[in-house]
């Protein structure tokens, strides 16, 4: 008998920004005209959406497309955004495609937020609570390359399911725009080149 079909959840945010605080209350207007304030946005309340969304899942997956980090807000700027990594960490984000704003503070540092440690790259100290140990989700950077020729994170990701008919395999690939040269500080991004999206899609 050839097998059913098999469903898979793959729940996907984007421009985290940092935002670890829960805001205020959001004014929604029904489509009744009816006016009810919601509860939107921060750590939390994304930590519980995904748990819920979750539930009766047992094939999901969650994954950002970039802007994680980066033009974030002081309760994770001021720790150079280890406590969005740790957060991204624990709320299950297995796969984040870099975008232009995790080029804010330098590959360099970029790197820390994926392999952890305190080795300084900026004015700020890092490791200013406890050692960082990096991000528990893989960073995906397919057109981002280094003057060896390498990406400087892995250009895809496979999430592999068990199933009933065996093992099924999803594929991710990670890039960011090929304008985020010109979209930060030059010396953050120097000596990287970003390569066009769909040439190096289709390349893939």
């Amino acid at each position: 008998q050839p097998a059913g079909p098999i469903e898979v959840q793959i729940l996907a945010i984007n421009d985290f920004h940092g935002n670890l605080e829960t805001p205020a209350p959001v004014e929604m207007v029904e489509a009744d005209g009816s006016k009810v304030k919601i509860n939107a946005g921060g750590a939390a309340q994304l930590a519980a959406k995904l748990q819920q969304l979750r539930q009766g899942q047992p094939r999901s997956v969650t994954v950002s497309a970039g802007d994680t980090i980066g033009a974030t807000p002081l309760t994770s700027a001021l720790f150079l955004d280890e406590p969005t990594i740790e957060t991204m960490s624990r709320i299950g984000l297995e796969y984040n495609a870099v975008g232009n704003h995790e080029f804010d503070k330098g590959v360099l540092e970029l790197k820390r937020m994926q392999d952890g440690g305190c080795t300084q790259h900026t004015r700020r100290m890092p490791c200013a609570v406890e050692p960082f140990t990096g991000g528990r989700f893989r960073y995906l950077a397919a057109n981002v390359i280094q003057p060896d020729g390498s990406t400087v994170f892995p250009a895809s990701g496979i999430k592999t399911f068990a199933t009933p008919a065996g093992p099924i395999r999803i594929g991710f690939i990670g890039m960011t725009l090929r304008t985020t040269g010109n979209l930060v500080s030059p010396s953050a991004v120097r000596g990287l080149t970003f390569a066009d999206e769909a040439a190096t899609a289709n390349a893939l």
